[in-house]
């Protein structure tokens, strides 16, 4: 079973995805979704194992971290 770092990885790869934004910027929850599901894993050029997720998590996740904002529907905000 899955521990309490579940989504470390998932959090982390958000954060790098947060990198690419200006203060201000919305983006559609699909964009997030393709950056995690395509992201390589350092020094590899696989697809990182434990970043795989799908809208739902994600929308779960983009408001755990809370540097954004749901908008409107699958729009969110990057407010940091």
């Amino acid at each position: 079973m899955a521990g309490h770092n579940k989504n470390v990885y998932r959090l982390q790869a958000i954060e790098q995805f947060a990198d690419k934004l200006n203060k201000g910027e919305e983006f559609h929850i699909k964009e997030c979704a393709t950056f995690l599901n395509t992201r390589k894993a350092v020094g590899s050029n696989k697809l990182h194992r434990q970043t795989q997720t799908d809208r739902r998590r994600l929308a779960m996740l983009l408001r755990k971290t809370g540097m954004f904002t749901n908008v409107g529907h699958g729009v969110w905000r990057y407010n940091k």
